[in-house]
């Protein structure tokens, strides 16, 4: 069985983040991620709950896909991403965890798609120089434009993936949101299985709607048979937003995926 992690921000929101840790820990998870990475004190808060519950941080987020100023796309953003990525990967790192995902951001108006993405190739080689040295790993994440995320700049993985090998770094690879790439281009198992090495991490809800697995057109026990058989010895996130109860949820997809 994968090491399933949960997204601690969409579970048990009536708590705050870290008295959420145990609550998930009790529904049979040693993992969670989070969007915060720039908060350094709530993520030791929830690394220190951790300890007690014997649960790992495993991932944050480095910058939004929304944010303009630290979009890697825009070559004038160069400093402030590298800026912004060196500060929350410390973060990250003094809370246990030695990953984070890296957006692109939207699309800038009136520049070509070559000027944005020779910046983003620039932009990930220097945070992943920066990065390196601390043993930190960047997750480049293409996302879906149709349903969630118009006007985002990356939505195929296979391009995501020429410019993790342009970028040309061991701790620079790809996020593959098995939700996100469903919508943008399908052929889930044959991809991951041609690509594993270049994945880094993984996320999954369910198609559509973005809420449990076990409701949706994705066979996802099939899907993580494939990936187990790969080789693949990291993460498999779940980033959906619940309709059940948290608890409740949390244990049927942990009984859909062993299942």
């Amino acid at each position: 069985m994968l090491k399933v992690d949960a997204l601690i921000d969409v579970l048990f929101k009536d708590l705050p983040l870290a008295e959420r840790v145990p609550k998930i820990a009790e529904c049979g998870y040693k993992y969670i991620e989070t969007w915060q990475g720039g908060d350094a004190t709530t993520l030791k808060a929830m690394a220190d709950s951790g300890k007690n519950s014997g649960v790992e941080l495993v991932s944050v987020v480095l910058n939004s896909p929304n944010g303009k100023d630290t979009a890697p796309v825009a070559k004038e953003n160069l400093a402030a991403f590298v800026e912004q990525i060196d500060s929350y990967s410390d973060n990250a790192l003094a809370a246990g965890c030695c990953q984070g995902i890296v957006t692109t951001g939207p699309a800038v108006s009136g520049r070509s798609y070559q000027e944005q993405r020779k910046a983003l190739v620039e932009a990930l080689a220097a945070a992943g120089e920066i990065t390196a040295p601390k043993g930190f790993r960047l997750n480049l994440e293409p996302l879906n434009l149709e349903v969630n995320h118009a006007g985002y700049f990356l939505e195929c993985p296979k391009e995501s993936v020429t410019i993790i090998k342009e970028v040309g770094m061991e701790n620079v690879k790809i996020l593959y949101d098995i939700y996100h790439m469903a919508i943008a281009t399908g052929n889930l198992t044959v991809f991951i299985e041609n690509n594993i090495d270049w994945i880094g991490h993984f996320h999954s809800a369910g198609v559509p709607g973005r809420h449990e697995l076990f409701n949706g057109e994705t066979n996802y026990p099939f899907i993580l048979n494939a990936i187990e058989k790969s080789g693949y010895k990291g993460y498999f996130g779940l980033e959906y937003m619940p309709l059940l109860e948290s608890g409740e949820s949390l244990r049927k997809t942990l009984e859909y995926l062993q299942g």
